[in-house]
């Protein structure tokens, strides 16, 4: 692999844009420009590991060959929110396209007991487990701060990203060669070192400022625990990010236009659906 490559499938929040019935810029916007048109978010690393399967992921994945499904290697998921796992079932065909046996499905130790309540028949506990043969996932814990290796020359390093206090959300440090991306689609904070200088910063797009949503409690139900975008900046800067670009976009009720004009330059813009960025290694 000469570089590292991060695909795009879904850049949305927890609902996709446009929302059903509504009528507002963001949502007009996204009617008549396929840049506006937003599913939920998930991310193809080096065509081979495939982060947060959420609901659309049949959809994202059909324009790939079948050569191009087959080169999928194994599954992340970062947190069990409906959002970023429930297509896994969909995935479960992708072994007889690659030929093997089991497909790794890495998660944090304390999300599997949401995720086996709607998946335990697609997935084995252990390597050799007698029910093993026709599950077509493997469990694969990762933990906080150790890195793993699910290809070949690929370090992925989770980190808490403090979104939910029922279970860990995971942000993903991804590095190959010298080429760092930071993936934190769900972010409110974080306190890992490991962040400073990425080539590329991915961060939460869910909501703009903390006024959004209107008074405390409306924003604590509606938005939960995001750290909202003007402030996303300030972190970036802060972290010294090369460049960011804004995923898991919420229903921010404005264009892609007018959200830009927050951005202080040109490092900072929108990441959208089907888009591909290439970083030497």
């Amino acid at each position: 692999m000469d570089g590292l490559t991060i695909h795009f499938l879904g850049t949305s929040a927890r609902f996709p844009v446009p929302r059903w019935g509504c009528d507002c810029l963001q949502c007009a916007y996204a009617r008549h420009n396929a840049r506006g048109v937003r599913s939920r978010s998930s991310l193809l690393v080096n065509h081979q590991v495939l982060v947060d399967p959420g609901p659309d992921i049949h959809a994202q994945l059909a324009p790939l060959s079948p050569h191009d499904l087959a080169a999928i290697r194994c599954v992340v998921i970062t947190h069990p929110h409906a959002d970023h796992h429930l297509g896994l079932h969909d995935l479960a065909q992708l072994r007889h396209l690659s030929h093997r046996e089991q497909i790794p499905v890495w998660a944090q130790s304390d999300s599997w007991p949401s995720l086996l309540i709607t998946f335990n028949s697609l997935v084995s506990q252990e390597p050799g487990a007698p029910d093993s043969g026709p599950q077509p996932f493997i469990r694969r814990d990762m933990a906080l701060g150790q890195p793993f290796e699910p290809c070949q020359g690929l370090i992925l390093t989770p980190f808490d990203t403090f979104h939910s206090s029922n279970f860990t959300t995971a942000g993903l440090l991804i590095e190959q060669g010298c080429a760092r991306v930071v993936y934190a689609p769900d972010f409110y904070d974080s306190v890992f070192w490991g962040l400073v200088e990425p080539d590329l910063l991915i961060l939460d797009g869910t909501c703009l400022d903390r006024g959004q949503a209107g008074d405390k409690t409306d924003w604590e139900e509606e938005l939960g625990r995001h750290l909202p975008v003007v402030e996303g900046i300030r972190f970036a800067r802060a972290i010294r990010a090369r460049r960011t670009l804004f995923s898991h976009i919420g229903h921010l009720r404005i264009t892609p236009e007018e959200l830009c004009a927050y951005f202080p330059d040109e490092s900072f813009s929108l990441a959208y659906d089907g888009q591909v960025i290439e970083l030497p290694a």
